[in-house]
């Protein structure tokens, strides 16, 4: 593995620091044992809900942390660790897709991160992932719209239908 000089590490710290400033979400997970199959997966699942994801080595991710004002969340940098970023409105999406991923192959910990600006742990991160994300309400919202409509619709075809009903019961009667 090639070794990172002194300036590809400013690089990095600038580079981050600019785009943890703007993004709504900063997790910091760290992992043991992960296959490189395992990493790319993790690595397309956040790509596919629109988030970044990077190994950082840590000194530079408490650099960037401090850069920002955050230094609380370097309490959550320990072992080999990986950041999860987005600047998108996603981040219900990611958080879920980290906890599956937690779930279904472990080998990773949500230890913590900075959410909308504010410093998160584990047990908040796992409770905002237990909500339904921006798509899910908007279906539910949508539905809850259209319901009355399609009960007035409905409650109003009933009375139709029996009277079809009776007068096809009554033509029956007739030819018979």
């Amino acid at each position: 593995m090639n070794k990172w000089t002194k300036k590809r590490k400013e690089e990095i710290v600038k580079k981050l620091t600019e785009e943890f400033k703007n993004s709504k979400i900063n997790i910091l997970s760290s992992f043991s044992g992960l296959s490189v199959f395992e990493m790319k997966k993790i690595r397309d699942s956040i790509k596919n809900v629109g988030g970044n994801i990077m190994v950082v080595k840590n000194n530079l991710i408490e650099i960037i942390f401090k850069n920002l004002s955050k230094d609380q969340a370097c309490k959550f940098i320990n072992g080999p660790t990986f950041v999860v970023w987005s600047n998108k409105e996603n981040e219900i999406e990611i958080i879920k897709s980290l906890i599956d991923f937690q779930k279904n192959i472990g080998k990773i910990e949500i230890k913590g991160g900075v959410l909308n600006g504010e410093i998160i742990d584990n047990n908040k991160l796992t409770e905002i992932g237990k909500l339904p994300s921006k798509k899910e309400l908007q279906s539910q919202i949508l539905y809850l719209l259209k319901m009355p409509s399609i009960r007035l619709v409905n409650s109003m075809r009933g009375p139709i239908r029996k009277l079809v009903s009776i007068l096809n019961q009554i033509k029956e009667k007739k030819e018979s």
